[in-house]
């Protein structure tokens, strides 16, 4: 196919024709989701697990988890595939006015960015059993190579920030499995990025993976935040998950699944 004749077709149609590159080629396309801020049971969450028909990983911030996510979670029918993992400790800035944000960045001593997570980790398993995953989700996506230095001495098997990973294992024990498509517009007003624009980062990643440019064998990862989902995400997400059902190419994974190399359910 020519570049202009590829330029002058629609997102879908382009993402139709790299879903036909990998059929030809004989792959898989594998696919994962996940979802940051989750805190407590609220309208926006429920219509999430409504609008999710795929294997969902539930972001939870341990420090401002509420009894009533716990109770949410517990009342899921057992076909519908929730994890949970760690979004950090309790989501708040710790970083000077002139850095980006983070939580888990280099302003504070290691030891005590360490001790905290090592408490969230707790509460969420006490919280979600074998549903929490020993996977870190950072705030902002965003954390110092000192706290992921220690985090398989916390019992951390996985790590999930944004864009595509540079390698599997950042050190050993610890798998890496990121997200590459972030549907908010977290500059221009916090709602829907668009269709062409979300659909242009799902076929950017698996024609990356397609050519090798990218690690083939990282799920591409949907990136949501259900508490800022305008109608025209939710649109999307009910359009997005339909349309590729009918690709048999596309397998979307669990969490635990994505993080398979290393990461085991915390009730073995």
């Amino acid at each position: 196919m020519s570049m202009d004749a590829w330029s002058s077709m629609d997102a879908w149609s382009r993402l139709s024709a790299e879903l036909d590159l990998w059929q030809q080629a004989g792959r898989v396309a594998t696919l994962w989701w996940r979802d940051d801020d989750a805190i407590s049971d609220t309208p926006a969450l429920r219509r999430l697990l409504e609008v999710a028909q795929v294997p969902l990983a539930l972001a939870v911030i341990p420090a401002r988890l509420q009894p009533s996510l716990i109770a949410c979670l517990d009342k899921l029918p057992a076909t519908q595939h929730v994890a949970v993992l760690q979004h950090g400790f309790s989501h708040d800035n710790h970083e000077p006015a002139e850095r980006k944000k983070a939580e888990l960045g280099a302003a504070r001593p290691v030891e005590r960015v360490l001790a905290e997570l090592g408490q969230g980790g707790d509460r969420l398993r006490t919280a979600f059993g074998a549903r929490a995953l020993p996977v870190l989700t950072p705030p902002w996506n965003r954390i110092a190579p000192a706290v992921i230095a220690g985090l398989p001495g916390l019992g951390f098997q996985g790590l999930t920030t944004y864009l595509p990973r540079p390698q599997a294992m950042p050190i050993p024990g610890l798998v890496q499995v990121n997200t590459h498509v972030d549907i908010i517009d977290w500059h221009q007003g916090r709602g829907f990025l668009g269709e062409e624009p979300s659909l242009a980062l799902l076929i950017k990643h698996l024609q990356a993976r397609r050519l090798g440019t990218a690690d083939a064998a990282e799920p591409t990862g949907l990136l949501t935040h259900h508490l800022v989902h305008d109608e025209a995400c939710w649109g999307f997400l009910t359009r997005l998950q339909h349309w590729l059902s009918a690709y048999p190419v596309i397998r979307w994974v669990r969490g635990e699944a994505a993080f398979t190399t290393v990461v085991q359910r915390t009730d073995q």
